[in-house]
């Protein structure tokens, strides 16, 4: 008998809720198309059932910051690119203003677990921006000192994984040029704060134009794909090898023992392309969730567990109607709660 990839991905995520785990965790991306059209008791009530302790939102969503107040789920909550120059300019009578304002008026500090300053500003945002990340950061963190919540609240910014100019082997990890003028003084401030560097990883973008030359077996976590040997080290699938790269680019500009959390990662179901579909979607999830219930570290880092938030938690309409855009079939829901892919999570608690 054939298995229902859906039902597979169901059984594992009813795994990944249910057995204790190290210091790895899972947490799901709300995207903002889909924050601001889905019932905020939808949202909540699926986090809930299903024990998903921690949710991403790119950017402070009022109606479900006050529906997470309080169930204890923590919170990464965005700041979006556009605040970053008035934040910066701003100086820290600016950043208190904002967090008052935007996110501590509606959720519980005790669930605040990170600020995200920015989303992959290095790709999206206008060139006028990347000097004012860092100093965003910075007058955050001192309003975050001055609540007394620097200890409990880190800050990052979500970088794209494409910041690295070398990533195989993983060893040879080197940032692009065009990312050091951001990255070098950023890590600075992330080991000043013990906060992690962040990052958003997208395997499947790489697949599509496989520079590596890898088999799909090795983007999917299958057993059977040959490993890539490196240093002594044995990689069986990209993920790690990504995580890697990223520890020796950081070493390689003298920063070591910086946290790595990948902050957005997934496989489309659907899209123009024949490696994007639920069976394929599914073997993805599988090894990114295996890797929290194990509590498994990278190659490079063996006892540090990895922290992931898949992306989405919802599907949400592309408006553009351009099938090439497989973020919007990135979800495991879709917006009113229902299984995007016919998936059952298991007994509701």
């Amino acid at each position: 008998m054939t298995k229902n990839p859906s039902s597979s991905l169901a059984l594992l995520l009813l795994l990944l809720l249910l057995v204790p785990r190290a210091d790895a965790t899972i947490g799901m991306c709300v995207p903002t198309a889909a924050a601001h059209l889905v019932a905020p008791a939808v949202l909540v009530n699926l986090l809930k059932a299903h024990s998903i302790s921690m949710v991403r939102l790119l950017a402070p969503v009022p109606n479900i910051l006050t529906a997470l107040k309080g169930t204890g789920i923590r919170a990464m909550v965005g700041v979006a690119n556009e605040q970053i120059v008035p934040l910066s300019l701003g100086g820290q009578d600016a950043a208190l203003r904002w967090l008052k304002m935007h996110v501590l008026a509606f959720l519980d500090p005790k669930q605040l677990r990170y600020l995200g300053v920015g989303n992959e500003v290095l790709h999206v945002a206008e060139a006028l921006v990347i000097p004012h990340v860092v100093p965003a950061m910075n007058n955050l963190h001192r309003a975050l000192q001055q609540l007394g919540l620097d200890g409990a609240v880190k800050i990052s910014s979500p970088l794209a994984s494409s910041i690295l100019g070398v990533s195989m082997p993983p060893s040879s990890g080197a940032f692009s040029p065009l990312s050091l003028p951001l990255v070098r003084p950023m890590l600075k401030f992330l080991q000043d704060t013990g906060s992690p560097l962040m990052v958003n990883t997208y395997p499947f973008q790489t697949f599509i134009q496989n520079p590596l030359h890898q088999a799909l077996n090795f983007f999917l976590f299958h057993q059977n794909a040959p490993p890539v040997k490196d240093d002594g080290r044995s990689y069986t699938n990209i993920l790690d090898a990504i995580v890697d790269a990223l520890v020796a680019a950081m070493e390689r500009e003298g920063f070591s023992g910086i946290p790595v959390s990948v902050t957005g990662t997934g496989w489309p179901m659907q899209g123009n392309n024949k490696a994007a579909t639920p069976a394929n979607a599914a073997a993805f999830v599988h090894g990114v969730v295996q890797r929290a219930l194990e509590g498994t570290g990278t190659p490079m880092r063996p006892k540090q567990g990895l922290e992931v938030f898949l992306s989405n938690m919802f599907n949400h309409q592309n408006n553009s109607g351009n099938e090439t855009n497989h973020e919007v079939h990135l979800g495991v829901f879709n917006l009113d709660g229902t299984p995007a892919v016919n998936v059952t999570f298991g007994r509701a608690h």
